[in-house]
C-alpha cells in the first residue's frame, strides 16, 4: 500500500481527535512520553464525552492517573460515572488467547451517555516482551477488526529505539501495516532535523533516480511524519547505508537533547 506522510505537526494532533475506527502506534523509548501520550489522549476523550478505556500495568495506570489529573481531568470522578474503565491487562490477554469478544469494549460501546468509545492497551507490548509475538500480531489484527467494524479509536505502545538498527524487525513493519497512524518521536521537529541532516551527511542531497524512488515507494500503509517513513524507504531501499543514518541521526538528536 502506498505511504501516507501526515501533515501532523505533533503526537497531540494525531490524539486530540482522532476519527473513528483510528488505530494509531505510538513508538516509545521512555516512559515519560508514553504516560504524557496516553494521559493526553485519555484526557481528550473524557473531554469531549467519550467513554476511555485503559489497559495496563499497575504502575502505567496509577501514572497516567495522576497525568490525566494534572491536565484538568478529575480521573477519579469519571471513572465513578463509568467514563474511565481500567480494563484488566490480563483478562484481555485471555480474551485474545480465546479468540473472545472484547466484552468490556462492547458495554462502553452499548452505553448511551457517551459519543464514542477509546481504548488503550499495552496487550501487543506485553505478549511481545513474553516471547509470544505471534500472539501479540492476532490480538492487533482483532483490535483493528473492532476499530473498523465498530468505530473504536484505538491507541497501542510498542517499546522502541528508534535509532537502533537491530529495532527494525520484521514486528515492527507488520505493526506499522496493521496500524492507522504512526506517532515515532515525542518532538516530530527535531525528529525531522535530525533525520534530515543524518541523509545529507550520509548520502549528501537526495535527487534524481533516489528522489523518485521515495516519492513512488510502496511502504507502510499508515499516516507518519515523513523523516520516519523515509528511514522505513531506506532500510529497505539503500540498507547498506541505514546502520550509518541512524548513528549520525542519534548523534544529532543527543545534540537536541543532551540529558
Amino acid at each position: 500500500m502506498q505511504t501516507q506522510t501526515s501533515r501532523n505537526s505533533s503526537w497531540r494532533d494525531v490524539l486530540a481527535s482522532p476519527p473513528p475506527s483510528a488505530h494509531i502506534l505510538q513508538l516509545y523509548d521512555s516512559d515519560a512520553f508514553l504516560i504524557n501520550a496516553v494521559a493526553y489522549y485519555a484526557a481528550e476523550g473524557l473531554n469531549r464525552g467519550e467513554a476511555v478505556l485503559l489497559t495496563g500495568t499497575p504502575a502505567h495506570l496509577e501514572a497516567i492517573r495522576r497525568r490525566i489529573s494534572l491536565l484538568g481531568v478529575d480521573a477519579d470522578a469519571a471513572e465513578h460515572a463509568g467514563q474511565l474503565l481500567p480494563a484488566g491487562l490480563h483478562a484481555v490477554i485471555e480474551m485474545v488467547r480465546r479468540r473472545a469478544p472484547f466484552d468490556i469494549v462492547e458495554r462502553a460501546l452499548a452505553d448511551s451517555r457517551f459519543t464514542g468509545v477509546r481504548w488503550w492497551a499495552e496487550v501487543t507490548s506485553t505478549l511481545h516482551r513474553q516471547g509470544e509475538t505471534e500472539l501479540g500480531l492476532e490480538a492487533e489484527h482483532m483490535g483493528d477488526t473492532l476499530a473498523k467494524q465498530r468505530g473504536v479509536r484505538i491507541l497501542c505502545p510498542h517499546q522502541c529505539d528508534k535509532y537502533d538498527p537491530t529495532h527494525y524487525d520484521a514486528m515492527l513493519k507488520d505493526l506499522c501495516c496493521i496500524h492507522s497512524d504512526l506517532i515515532p518521536a515525542d518532538n516530530y521537529v527535531e525528529h525531522r532535523l535530525a533525520v534530515n541532516r543524518a541523509v545529507a551527511d550520509v548520502m549528501g542531497e537526495l535527487r534524481g533516480s533516489l528522489l523518485q524512488s521515495l516519492a513512488s515507494w510502496q511502504g507502510m500503509r499508515c499516516n507518519g511524519p515523513s523523516s520516519q517513513m523515509l528511514l522505513f524507504w531506506l532500510r529497505e531501499t539503500l540498507p547498506e547505508h541505514f546502520d550509518a543514518v541512524l548513528r549520525r541521526a542519534r548523534e544529532y538528536g543527543l545534540q537536541e537533547n543532551p540529558s
